[in-house]
């Protein structure tokens, strides 16, 4: 039989398959999907990949639709995402064609795909033949991040680049010696200040980001569904903190979504700190992996290096399509 994808779950029954996904991403994720239909005015559908009556994969679709449907988007980020007995990479073709058919290229509909598949010729191939168009003329990766693995604390460390290790060797001595402490607060006390911190930091540098309403949007509901995580570090006699991060929790894995650092942070490594220590976090909660965020691979050299450092594995995924 044909994969068929069925849009008849609500965002429990999405999330009862999403959580048994061990590879699960954060634009997938149904409160990230309602998150943005709030910020960016789109109506998230929730589907079920089949093939007949087998279960195969979910997948999150982001939608707008103006002028009696004449007018439209569709926002396809990291999927679909596969059930662990499924193939995904025998049924990946027939995924694509079957989204084709529901939202075919046309004048008047915008399509935005971000492909949960590897960069490469045969990626691309792959969504050509199912009527999509990259919009690079090259199988570069449109999208590549780091997955690290929390799993035991002596299996981590060991993966842990050499610099990245002598790194975290001098903050854990700081902290040994009581010039930095380390701690998880109540997200919601403390998500509106590293978000200032984070905003201020990031218009000093000039790079860009999420806007502030996507940011806001995403710590206020992550911290409601407890599934927003954030920790801060403290040199020694100080009150304010001198790094910050947050991460978001999604079923199986949680996303490194926004930062801070002082100069007394970098000083003391202490975003180093705060990462090692947020894999122990995850293991409590039984949290699998750790998804470093989305960076520029042939751009951000020096962030994907820091990144690197953190022994993960990287996944670049295959440009943008339309």
């Amino acid at each position: 039989m044909a994969v068929q994808i069925d849009f008849d779950l609500d965002a429990d029954g999405f999330r009862r398959q999403f959580v048994r996904i061990p590879g699960s991403n954060l634009l997938q994720h149904d409160l990230y999907g309602r998150a943005m239909a709030r910020v960016q005015g789109l109506q998230p559908r929730w589907g079920a990949i089949r093939d007949g009556n087998d279960e195969l994969g979910v997948v999150q679709v982001l939608e707008r639709h103006a002028l009696s449907g004449l007018l439209g988007a569709v926002v396809l980020d990291r999927g679909p995402l596969w059930l662990p007995q499924a193939d995904g990479a025998a049924h990946a073709g027939d995924f694509f064609r079957a989204f084709s058919r529901i939202w075919p290229r046309r004048i008047g509909r915008r399509r935005r795909i971000i492909a949960e598949l590897p960069a490469g010729e045969r990626s691309m191939a792959l969504l050509r033949a199912a009527g999509c168009r990259a919009l690079t003329d090259t199988p570069a990766a449109g999208y590549a991040t780091f997955i690290v693995a929390a799993d035991e604390p002596a299996a981590c460390r060991q993966r842990l680049l050499p610099r990245w290790r002598h790194a975290l060797d001098k903050a854990e001595d700081a902290i040994a010696a009581g010039r930095l402490v380390v701690h998880w607060p109540s997200a919601r006390s403390r998500a509106a200040e590293l978000l200032r911190r984070h905003l201020a930091q990031r218009q000093s540098l000039g790079y860009r980001g999420p806007t502030v309403a996507e940011l806001q949007r995403l710590l206020i509901d992550y911290a409601r569904a407890d599934q927003l995580l954030i920790g801060e570090a403290h040199e020694a006699g100080s009150d304010e903190p001198c790094s910050m991060i947050a991460l978001l929790c999604h079923g199986m894995t949680a996303t490194y979504q926004i930062a801070w650092n002082s100069d007394a942070g970098r000083r003391l490594h202490a975003n180093n700190a705060l990462l090692w220590s947020a894999l122990e976090q995850l293991r409590e909660r039984g949290i699998a992996h750790l998804d470093l965020g989305g960076h520029d691979a042939q751009h951000s050299p020096l962030l994907r290096r820091y990144k690197a450092g953190l022994g993960g594995r990287e996944l670049l995924l295959a440009c943008m399509h339309d």
